[in-house]
């Protein structure tokens, strides 16, 4: 079973992930706690935060003590930890991870039980197919500092994009997308202030926003989770709508189905 929930913030918001949050949202939706084989995080995962850290094939080794104690408490989960990348990442470290093979494709190892997903990348996961796209732009990257609290790859490369639409073609039919920010029709429902269509417009100074629309209307999907808003929309009303945003609450995925949610 897999089991989706919304930024973590480095150790701002590991709530999300902690047994007590998990098992209780499990609760509400009718599903087993001990059967999550794979827990996904739809960016700003944030670890590392540090750029004082050294990287290997076995993954990171930071020297930042809330790095070293968030990579424990995750390396001690009994499933494994599955990030989206958001635009709170620190990328100049990410793009220095290894590249292991996993879920019919690649994956970047943080350590043997965490784990970036690559955007534009299709991966096969509990017999589920999941596009996974990512990023976001910072809003307040004029007050951040260049690869210490803001990094300019959180926008796609127009290479990456070219890659994404060239599966797309090959097959437009996913059961789950996953992204930090949304399409717009999604962040609409995260947020009242874009429901007005003036306002929506201003979602389009996002290059990714502008791409996840763009994707929107090329395939076809059951259910597109993202973060980034801080709302957790997506899990008080899943069963209205194809746009699941979520902050702190969990949706899990059983292999039996498709993502199944209390009513």
């Amino acid at each position: 079973m897999v089991y989706i929930t919304g930024d973590t913030h480095n150790t701002e918001d590991m709530s999300n992930l902690s047994s007590k949050n998990m098992k209780l949202c499990c609760m509400e939706q009718n599903a087993d706690f001990h059967t999550i084989t794979a827990a996904i995080v739809l960016g700003d995962f944030g670890l590392p935060w540090s750029s004082d850290c050294t990287v290997d094939e076995a993954g990171i080794h930071p020297s930042d003590h809330t790095d070293r104690y968030l990579l424990k408490w995750y390396n001690q989960k009994p499933f494994k930890i599955l990030a989206v990348m958001g635009n709170h990442d620190n990328y100049d470290i990410i793009e220095k991870l290894p590249e292991v093979e996993m879920f019919g494709s690649t994956v970047l190892k943080v350590s043997d039980n965490v784990f970036y997903l690559k955007r534009g990348e299709v991966y096969h996961i509990e017999e589920k197919q999941f596009l996974v796209l990512g990023g976001a732009m910072s809003d307040d990257k004029v007050w951040r500092k260049p690869h210490e609290s803001w990094w300019e790859q959180e926008e796609w490369s127009e290479g990456e994009k070219k890659s994404c639409f060239a599966k797309i073609k090959e097959n437009n039919k996913f059961d789950f997308v996953l992204s930090h920010t949304g399409p717009s029709a999604g962040i609409a429902l995260a947020d009242d202030f874009f429901s007005n269509e003036e306002n929506l417009k201003q979602l389009h100074r996002d290059s990714n926003v502008v791409f996840n629309d763009k994707i929107d209307s090329s395939i076809s999907y059951k259910k597109w989770f993202f973060g980034h808003w801080h709302s957790d929309w997506g899990y008080e009303h899943y069963n209205e709508s194809k746009y699941v945003p979520l902050y702190h609450q969990g949706i899990v995925i059983k292999t039996d189905n498709t993502a199944e949610k209390h009513c």
